[in-house]
């Protein structure tokens, strides 16, 4: 009983361990090149109670805010919009290319698209995304479950790892409306969009979510420089 707590307890271990990883003090990254890969993303999900299946398409199943965007989306009123917007957007292509811009830019590498071409790959796996509201007038939460790893293009070594979870408060400004009134973005407010509003809204958010990985991963650049000296 004893050695089999033993080894539980190192299993726990590893895998604790295997959840977060930073070499980053061990690479010059300055002047170097970088690629980032997406890995195949679920469709955008409800991350509360009473989820509603929409018919597994990503921005169809952005919106949830209780039963009265429920009704709104089974009336068609805004499905339509729905699905025009997700004709136009990329949420996990955006997420990607925009971590890689902003790594690249925090740590002075440059961007390549081609995996083959660069000396660190940023890998990303989106687990969980999606917008929450606990009503029909309450704020607009999203929620990103993302899972990236930087390795060493060359040796295939891990230099970087993180489990990056974030619930950010959708505000009207970070929807890239910076003229309208207010800055809380409602269940309601979103749903009274145009087409053309939710999907530059979606892109911006996207865009958003990216910039907060970015700087997780600069943020854990910075704490191995400083544990260096």
């Amino acid at each position: 009983m004893k050695n089999q707590r033993i080894c539980i307890g190192l299993l726990l271990t590893a895998m604790m361990a295997g959840c977060s990883s930073n070499r980053l003090h061990e690479y010059t990254l300055q002047h170097t090149t970088a690629a980032a890969v997406m890995a195949p993303a679920p469709r955008a999900e409800v991350f509360s109670v009473g989820a509603i299946d929409l018919g597994g398409n990503p921005l169809r199943a952005l919106v949830r805010a209780g039963t009265t965007i429920a009704k709104e989306i089974q009336a068609g009123a805004a499905q339509e919009k729905l699905d025009a917007a997700m004709d136009s957007v990329d949420i996990p292509e955006i997420i990607r290319y925009e971590t890689l811009e902003g790594c690249c830019r925090h740590l002075e590498m440059r961007a390549v698209e081609k995996r083959e071409a660069a000396d660190f790959v940023y890998l990303l796996k989106i687990n969980r995304y999606g917008i929450d509201a606990e009503s029909w007038n309450a704020q607009v939460d999203f929620r990103l479950d993302v899972h990236v790893r930087m390795v060493d293009n060359a040796s295939k070594r891990k230099v970087w790892e993180k489990t990056i979870r974030e619930r950010m408060p959708v505000s009207r400004s970070i929807f890239g409306f910076n003229d309208m009134v207010g800055d809380v973005l409602t269940a309601s407010a979103l749903s009274e969009l145009s087409e053309t509003e939710m999907a530059e809204g979606f892109t911006h958010l996207a865009g958003y979510a990216a910039g907060r990985i970015s700087d997780r991963i600069f943020d854990d650049f910075i704490k191995s420089r400083e544990k260096v000296e």
